[in-house]
């Protein structure tokens, strides 16, 4: 009798359990039904989405927010990023829209942020060009671009607004610098003006073996700038205070400073000889006649010329001045 019951229990505990394996493999049905069902409806909503909902830049003037730009124009902006508009911005590349925006001379570097939500749009971030110095093909010509600290050249006649320094560099056409050339070159303009006191307004690179600087009222021609021009540019302060004894009385063309032993002096034209030797007793100069080239004919006056000559550091660092063929000896 009692393994009669055992059976029956064992039937029906078998029963309850085959039971309870079915109703859950109808749950695990029906959650997986819900799981496909739900799949299904977000990929069909994100279908529809992509190809309904506006995710295109339609309106440009309200659509592309641009900062930072004060010499570029908006309108110079809306043009390179023309190929922009009603195209879906997933499908835009930032980095080509940057590199348009690049290729403005104003622009330095540009930034792109694509924005879906809540409406499309896209923000332009601008950083410009610092510019360093005007550029003028001669003197009788006004500035037609800025050079920039990168080297590059920003043309005054597309960009108006730029700012223009009041520094001006006179060169070819072809003139082209890089942006060490540009640091070393503002090093030597800030070299000059610590010594002399006041700003550099001119540099003229029309021919590069023969560059001049334009110093207020002294003009420094300064011959190549190579690896000696800073060695050349300290003898500066030494022949200054001479040099603006001079100007006060006569008018002095430039001051070269290409020579590595000697500073010569272009003394303009109309002042006679006899004149000279009394500005070079009077700048403290003593008076040596030379017999190699005689004195000088009194009528020729049209211009003068003025050597300093410095000797080396171990030597009698005397040094002559040479005024229209008249040696003069500085002590």
């Amino acid at each position: 009798m009692s393994t009669i019951l055992e059976a029956e229990q064992r039937r029906d505990w078998m029963k309850s359990r085959r039971k309870m394996r079915k109703a859950a493999r109808r749950a695990r049905s029906r959650r997986q039904t819900m799981r496909f069902t739900m799949l299904a409806f977000l990929l069909v909503l994100g279908a529809l989405g992509f190809t309904h909902l506006p995710w295109r830049v339609h309106n440009e003037q309200a659509e592309i927010v641009v900062h930072g730009n004060a010499v570029v124009s908006r309108e110079q902006i809306l043009q390179a990023m023309r190929g922009a508009v009603n195209v879906p911005v997933y499908r835009l590349d930032p980095r080509q829209l940057e590199q348009k925006l690049a290729a403005l001379k104003a622009v330095r570097h540009a930034f792109v942020r694509r924005y879906a939500l809540p409406h499309p749009r896209l923000l332009v971030e601008i950083l410009e060009e610092h510019p360093w110095a005007s550029y003028s093909p001669s003197p009788d010509q006004a500035p037609t671009a800025v050079i920039a600290q990168s080297g590059r050249f920003i043309p005054i006649a597309e960009f108006p607004t730029v700012t223009k320094p009041e520094l001006v560099i006179y060169g070819q056409p072809s003139l082209k610098l890089t942006a060490h050339e540009v640091v070393q070159w503002a090093s030597w303009v800030d070299y000059i003006h610590v010594q002399t006191g006041r700003p550099v307004t001119s540099i003229d690179m029309r021919q590069p073996f023969d560059v001049a600087v334009q110093d207020s009222d002294i003009k420094l021609k300064i011959g190549t700038p190579d690896t000696t021009l800073t060695r050349r540019l300290g003898r500066l302060a030494s022949i200054l205070p001479t040099v603006s004894a001079m100007t006060e009385k006569v008018n002095i063309d430039y001051v070269d400073l290409s020579l590595d032993n000697s500073v010569p002096l272009k003394i303009g034209k109309g002042l006679p000889h006899k004149n000279l030797h009394a500005l070079a007793q009077s700048t403290g100069f003593s008076h040596a006649e030379s017999s190699r080239t005689g004195s000088p004919h009194p009528d020729h006056s049209d211009s003068s010329h003025t050597d300093i000559a410095h000797g080396d550091a171990g030597s009698n660092d005397h040094s002559t001045v040479q005024t229209a063929g008249v040696p003069t000896r500085l002590f």
